[in-house]
């Protein structure tokens, strides 16, 4: 392994690529739960999560969604559905642990500019409050392929989310683009005279006419939800529509709202709270100088995360404004469904592909069309951590759009929803599947999986 004062960006590109395969398959250690002594199980794992989804967690989450669904809100309301109790959206379980991993990681970076680039969740049983959970997180896949500005590295790392009395609840698929950048030389930062060499994009924040805002705001004004009034399968017709879901000019709030969940349990050698309170962010750059980024105006050394919020740090990831986080982004589509589905309806499988950032001030526009039905035969195992058994359900497979104010699409998806019957009756929970299910590969999951 070459010393990074004497390698060149090829070469540590090189390195990075080899460093990152060798992992597949192994776990990996990203987003464990705190080092002692902090209170948790250290391993082996799979490990202790260290979010509990207590009430207000679920709340919260939601509410940081716009989602004021009852169902996630309003633990009395709760009572009175088949669960018997407040449940969380599904989507809650990749804020537990963060899904993607960020492949070879030394302490000065590898000259890599990281996007997540998308989600696909499995579903086995609702998410109750009260859950905490128990994890894995290995990589499957490092799928090299060429862009229109360059190489691309898609790293594709599966998770496993398992309860306490041992039950795997959901399986993620997460999608991570590597984007190699010589203007970082062969670290992960650069110097800030080259900010803005080499951006991916060109766009500035975009201006609203008063008709444009009025378009908006009809939007979201036509968002409606069923809740408790059941959608029964034999009513679903191919062609029937979903949405809109319009979500207003993503903004600074927006980005806060997300960190007050996702880093208050945060992990690692950096404690919750370090990601950004001055005094340990600023020591934790002192100790890793090529990890910061330095601010082009006062010099001052700031932590990568910054780069998403911060109009003047956000061209060390090669984008001209401020962006969204994506895993966030393939979290909102699951209120389009449930919408849609009510209170009685099952989202079994959902994934959102990203294929352009959300920039301060776009309007996302989520939309579904219903694109299959099928019954289909789910079998399981008594074999420790699966759910045995042979059980019928009634699929709906349902393709989903997220465009941008200007005609973009962002995010397109699929998911497949279980509803209740007429004739097969309600649908049964948990879903049975074996102990391990099988891995999906990620030519299958980032298209049609219905």
């Amino acid at each position: 392994m070459s010393t990074t004062s004497s390698q060149s960006f090829e070469e540590a590109v090189a390195e990075y690529i080899d460093e990152s395969r060798a992992q597949i398959d192994q776990e990996i250690m990203e987003n464990i739960p705190p080092w002692p002594p902090a209170p948790y199980e250290q391993g082996p794992p799979p490990f202790e999560a260290a979010l509990r989804l207590d009430s207000e967690i679920i709340s919260a989450f939601a509410k940081n969604l716009g989602d004021n669904n009852p169902l996630y809100s309003e633990p009395k309301y709760g009572l009175n559905t088949r669960y018997g109790c407040q449940i969380a959206p599904g989507v809650i379980v990749s804020s537990v642990r963060y899904p993607t991993g960020h492949g070879a990681q030394r302490p000065e970076g590898y000259p890599v500019a990281n996007f997540y680039s998308g989600t696909a969740f499995e579903f086995f049983d609702a998410i109750r409050v009260g859950s905490k959970f128990r994890t894995t997180k290995v990589p499957k896949e490092l799928v090299e392929k060429q862009g229109s500005k360059g190489a691309l590295l898609f790293l594709i790392t599966e998770l496993n989310y398992w309860d306490y009395h041992g039950d795997l609840l959901s399986k993620v698929y997460s999608t991570q683009i590597q984007i190699p950048t010589a203007t970082m030389g062969a670290t992960r930062s650069m110097d800030p005279a080259r900010l803005g060499e080499h951006m991916l994009y060109e766009r500035g924040a975009h201006n609203y006419t008063t008709q444009n805002i009025q378009d908006a705001l009809g939007g979201i004004k036509k968002k409606t939800r069923r809740g408790s009034v059941t959608l029964f399968w034999e009513d679903v017709e191919i062609g029937d529509e979903l949405g809109p879901l319009v979500l207003p000019p993503w903004t600074l709030q927006d980005q806060l709202a997300y960190h007050f969940l996702t880093y208050a349990a945060s992990a690692g050698e950096e404690m919750p709270g370090d990601v950004y309170a001055f005094e340990p962010a600023y020591h934790n750059m002192r100790r890793w100088p090529g990890r910061a980024r330095i601010h082009p105006n006062t010099y001052w050394p700031w932590t990568p995360g910054n780069e998403h919020e911060d109009a003047v740090l956000s061209p060390y990831r090669t984008q001209p404004l401020p962006f969204d986080f994506g895993l966030q982004r393939c979290q909102f589509p699951q209120q389009l469904l449930t919408n849609w589905m009510g209170d009685d309806g099952f989202i079994r499988r959902q994934q959102a592909s990203l294929r352009r950032p959300v920039f301060y001030s776009d309007i996302t526009t989520y939309t579904g069309e219903v694109v299959k039905k099928s019954v289909v035969v789910e079998k399981g195992t008594d074999k420790s951590g699966g759910i045995p058994g042979e059980q019928e359900y009634y699929a709906v497979g349902i393709r989903i759009h997220g465009f941008n104010q200007i005609g973009e699409e962002q995010s397109p998806g699929t998911a497949t929803v279980y509803l209740p019957s007429r004739e097969g009756g309600a649908v049964k929970l948990p879903i049975p599947h074996p102990e391990k299910p099988p891995y999906v590969p990620f030519e299958t999951f980032r298209t049609d999986w219905f």
